[in-house]
């Protein structure tokens, strides 16, 4: 999992850099401006803004062009046979709500979940498969406390989500 760390200013202090930054201090000092002496405060406060902050403002507050990131990653081969296969058996629709839409490529939506995650050692053999609408689907991984997955007992699976019940019943399939 990803950890976000966001960084919190003053805008006070983040004005001031960006008039620093910009070559605004000896405008202001012609001037006699107020802010000018905090300017002049912070340009000889070395203490006060350091190297990280001057970083994150010039890229925050500044020009913004499109850099590339080189990016590797390891993940787990899903196998869409499998997937596939099971979409056509169950009709394309939910197997909780029998619910599906017609896509504008004139096929039927629904999406496959899988109940053990890949990631967590799980198979992707069709009893570990469900296929769901898209809203049954972002149930079981936004709201997954509201959701009971029971185990898969003569080819039938009880589904809990919130106060309704489902029952699943698997089809026998050849891959």
């Amino acid at each position: 999992m990803e950890n976000i760390v966001y960084k919190i200013y003053d805008l006070e202090d983040e004005l001031d850099l960006f008039i620093i930054f910009n070559g605004i201090p000896k405008l202001l000092r012609e001037r006699g401006s107020e802010l000018s002496n905090r300017v002049i405060q912070l340009e000889k406060d070395d203490n006060k803004i350091d190297e990280q902050t001057k970083k994150d403002f010039i890229e925050d507050i500044g020009e913004h062009n499109n850099e590339i990131e080189e990016v590797f990653l390891s993940r787990i081969k899903r196998y869409q046979k499998i997937v596939k296969r099971l979409k056509i058996e169950y009709d394309h629709k939910c197997q909780l709500c029998g619910e599906n839409f017609l896509m504008d490529n004139g096929n039927y939506y629904c999406e496959a979940h899988h109940i053990k995650m890949l990631s967590k050692d799980g198979s992707q053999s069709p009893e570990n498969v469900l296929i769901l609408c898209a809203n049954h689907h972002r149930m079981f991984h936004y709201a997954s406390k509201n959701c009971v997955i029971g185990d898969l007992i003569d080819g039938k699976r009880i589904i809990k989500i919130g106060e309704k019940e489902y029952t699943v019943q698997y089809k026998i399939i050849k891959i």
